[in-house]
């Protein structure tokens, strides 16, 4: 296999001396508020990790996406911290990404394209363990492009019980 057109230009244009480029085809997608939340805001950054091979992947081989999380206007409360998890859009499975830090984001790495972002504000004490969901309220959403393509015929207003 030989090199992508890609990377010998860079290797031509960087002449040896440039550092390869870190990040490659960002999707950004905003977070949107919930309901007396209206001065928070958000917005959130999926990318794909440089790779000399053009995509980065795990050892299963799932694309591997750095997520990245920035977020303003939300009012400290005594006690509670905010919290990002990320979900598929038939919410199953929900992972915690992270909890707020000081500058406002939250980093993190997932395998999904097509993926929910939602923020909560926790109980700063609470631990989380594997399989456990936000249950705080919800302060901001958003949905990724590739969640955004989804069938509409699987929304849950076109799935019905059987008679």
């Amino acid at each position: 296999m030989g090199a992508g057109p890609s990377l010998v230009l860079w290797l031509l244009l960087a002449g040896g001396h440039a550092a390869p480029p870190t990040e490659v085809f960002p999707d950004q997608f905003p977070l949107f508020p919930t309901q007396g939340n209206e001065g928070a805001s958000g917005m959130a950054y999926l990318k794909q990790p440089w790779s000399p091979f053009g995509v980065s992947v795990n050892e299963d081989g799932y694309v591997q996406y750095e997520l990245e999380v920035e977020m303003a206007g939300l009012p400290a409360v005594e006690g509670e911290i905010y919290r990002v998890w990320i979900t598929t859009p038939s919410l199953d499975p929900i992972e915690p990404l992270g909890s707020l830090a000081e500058d406002g984001s939250v980093r993190g790495a997932t395998d999904w394209h097509q993926l929910m972002v939602v923020v909560s504000r926790e109980p700063a004490d609470r631990v989380v363990a594997e399989g456990d969901r936000w249950s705080g309220p919800i302060v901001l959403r958003g949905f990724s492009a590739g969640a955004r393509v989804t069938p509409l015929a699987q929304h849950s207003l076109f799935q019905q019980s059987p008679m």
